[in-house]
């Protein structure tokens, strides 16, 4: 008998962004990290993608008043039709999200989680 092994994991919320518009009429995120801190970010989607490898939402803090990228996501689609993401962090944490549902504004638009060590 095959005895299938069941792969547990243990996901940590990394961060949540909501969806924005700007002034200028243009789509963009915002949130923070999940710690104690609650680390403003923002995230932009990559409209001009000009190859599958890039991501299709970067996201970045401030930094000495700079934008520095701390997230890379891929949007993905599962075997039920239903969009989720996949990245990794600068520090090359692998992370996994889900999309909140569009018809309620105050959930966030993408909840982000990375695999607690």
């Amino acid at each position: 008998t095959v005895k299938q092994e069941k792969k547990e994991f243990d996901l940590k919320e990394a961060f949540v962004l909501w969806k924005n518009v700007s002034k200028s009429g243009k789509e963009y995120l915002a949130g923070f990290v999940a710690n104690e801190e609650k680390t403003k970010l923002k995230g932009f989607f990559n409209t001009d993608k000009k190859n599958p490898k890039e991501p299709d939402i970067r996201v970045y803090t401030e930094v000495n008043e700079k934008l520095v990228e701390v997230a890379s996501l891929w949007t993905n689609i599962d075997k039920n039709e239903k969009k989720y993401v996949t990245g990794s962090t600068d520090e090359h944490e692998k992370l996994v999200g889900w999309f909140g549902q569009e018809n309620q504004e105050m959930r966030p638009f993408v909840r982000v989680y990375y695999e607690k060590n």
